[in-house]
């Protein structure tokens, strides 16, 4: 009996242990602002801070499994059992304790003047209301895939406040990457020295055109024609592909977008009505058979 009890009672306090872990493991939640919040595809935004955690939870795997590895250096293992995206962000995961408070916020896009095709979208996510770290998820072109990643060096680059976050564009000239407000223009990320070179032809020629056409343009005007853009490849195939293979792939913790919900509430009622009008008019063509007879 009193082993028994005994056994009884390791499996309340094991309980109790695990309950009260759970109550202490970090939060991660999203805050819409910004300019590009609500011309974002739906299903990423809504999804991130779901997309945020589950990869912080895969590079501190890496970070376990290789644990000796990283405080040895062994540069060698680090390059061929670590994915590129995790080796840097395991610096950040490492910084999150069960009691931090995780908020995903200020989503952007770089828009690229040569007419290039990205599916980049930008997040900060910030811990205890201090910036922790910037990354991206990106959707492949041909598969719609989603795939997270952290780019340490534009992390580095981007130091910006609040304020200038809430009314900023970003767009990408010659392999720089500016960010503009009404009343200033900055140079976040410069890669001329990296990045590929035209070839001269009649592409380069309408590339410069563009370019310069843009760069005439005020704030306004730019911001107008980023939108637009983003509005518009919102509608496309590949988006609406994203969003099936995001939801396979979060599962439970796929975050159904606020419009689609609205959309499917909409249509709820919509059915809804047409099934009592239906029945309505089943009930009175019934009753007008039925006095035809008496």
């Amino acid at each position: 009996m009193k082993k028994n009890m005994l056994v009884l009672l390791m499996i309340l306090i094991g309980v109790i242990g695990t309950d009260s872990r759970q109550a202490k493991a970090y939060s991660v939640k999203l805050q819409k602002d910004g300019i590009y919040a609500e011309v974002l595809p739906d299903s990423v935004v809504d999804n991130s801070a779901a997309i945020f955690k589950k990869n912080v939870k895969k590079a501190m795997k890496y970070y376990k499994k290789y644990e000796d590895a990283f405080r040895e250096d062994d540069i060698y293992t680090l390059a061929t059992k670590v994915p590129d995206k995790y080796r840097d962000f395991i610096s950040v995961a490492k910084q999150i304790q069960d009691s931090d408070e995780i908020i995903i916020r200020n989503p952007f896009f770089v828009y690229d003047i040569s007419g290039n095709v990205f599916y980049r979208y930008y997040f900060i996510a910030e811990k205890n209301k201090k910036k922790l770290c910037l990354f991206s998820i990106s959707i492949d072109p041909d598969t719609g895939k989603i795939s997270f990643s952290h780019d340490k060096s534009m992390d580095q680059y981007f130091l910006l406040d609040e304020k200038i976050l809430e009314v900023a564009i970003f767009y990408k000239i010659d392999e720089i990457t500016y960010l503009q407000t009404p009343e200033r223009i900055d140079v976040v990320r410069d890669q001329t020295s990296t990045g590929e070179k035209l070839d001269g032809g009649s592409s380069e020629v309408e590339t410069k055109t563009m370019e310069r056409k843009f760069k005439e343009k005020n704030y306004d005007e730019k911001k107008d024609e980023i939108l637009t853009y983003l509005t518009e490849i919102q509608k496309g195939r590949i988006i609406k592909k994203s969003a099936k293979n995001l939801k396979l792939e979060l599962k439970d913790e796929y975050v159904e977008p606020e419009k689609a919900a609205e959309e499917g509430g909409r249509t709820g009622i919509y059915i809804a009505m047409g099934t009592v009008m239906i029945g309505g008019i089943a009930a009175a063509i019934i009753f007008v058979k039925k006095r035809k007879k008496e």
